[in-house]
């Protein structure tokens, strides 16, 4: 399965089975996680809880349908070495990587940004000093049964997960508010883009935008989700690479020249500019 096939299939599940991932898919999620990409340095690391007990005594005992996680035999731990916005972003960017890994291997997770407790997540794993536990995955085999379907469904209607905005409602060419257009589009462009659209978000607030300059593609966040904007960014990252269009994010965190010359409206925070792509130029005009 490559990448791409995996950004397509996968979805957050919330209930799974008592069977534990075996040892050398283990070992293979570290790898990735230990040989991943990183936006910045020193860099963010992934442990591993293991053990449905252990891992339930980390999760919230209960946290509303949409956090409610059961019988994960695993837990992958997110650790920032300091609470930063850009630590942040690095963590949904290396973690995400880690999570694609694990679809691709048949395996089923889910990202939590709370439902859990950061204090006992930190006490199960070796911690170095200042790090903090920032997000955590379950992963695992999922349920297919008919309760953990329905359950499935009730969660995904609650959230929205079934509905996603469309590319031209997230992507401006040149500038913010003006239209861009997929069919008059580089296709690699496109197909980049359309794997962004479909990257997890809490809550599924969908909160990147990209603008679309030339050969570069600038991504702002509407409300400040410095993790779900790592994790966007590995999906324009590995889909650009599988494609052969292998490009790097330079991180520009609240960069306010940035956000003036795009034309951000008052709120909306820039991230990062991929560069690399070689594109045609997107399709503009009033919107």
């Amino acid at each position: 399965m490559d990448l791409r096939t995996a950004i397509r299939l996968r979805r957050s599940v919330r209930r799974y089975v008592a069977q534990p991932v075996p040892q050398d898919l283990l070992d293979r999620l570290a790898a990735v996680a230990q040989e991943a990409d990183h936006l910045v340095r020193p860099g963010v690391r992934v442990e591993r809880v293991d053990g449905r007990e252990r891992v339930a005594g980390v999760l919230a005992r209960y946290a509303g349908v949409y956090g409610l996680v059961q019988g994960a035999p695993h837990l992958l731990v997110g650790l920032i070495p300091e609470d930063v916005p850009e630590n942040r972003i690095d963590l949904g960017y290396v973690l995400e990587q880690v999570v694609l890994e694990a679809t691709r291997l048949g395996l089923a997770t889910c990202w939590m940004t709370g439902s859990y407790h950061p204090d006992r997540a930190a006490r199960a794993i070796p911690l170095r000093p200042g790090e903090q536990v920032a997000a955590v995955v379950a992963l695992g085999y999922p349920r297919v049964d008919a309760l953990a379907r329905l359950h499935d469904t009730v969660v995904r209607r609650v959230v929205a997960a079934h509905r996603r905005l469309s590319l031209t409602e997230i992507v401006f060419g040149g500038r913010w508010g003006v239209a861009w257009s997929p069919e008059e589009a580089d296709p690699a462009l496109v197909e980049v883009l359309e794997c962004a659209r479909l990257a997890p978000s809490a809550r599924n607030r969908q909160p990147w935008r990209f603008v679309v300059e030339g050969g570069a593609i600038h991504l702002a966040l509407t409300i400040l989700a410095p993790i779900d904007a790592g994790i966007v960014m590995a999906h324009v990252a590995l889909s650009a690479r599988e494609l052969g269009r292998v490009g790097r994010w330079r991180l520009r965190w609240a960069d306010e020249a940035l956000a003036h010359r795009l034309g951000f409206p008052l709120g909306v925070v820039a991230v990062g500019t991929f560069r690399g792509l070689r594109m045609s130029e997107p399709a503009s005009g009033p919107r």
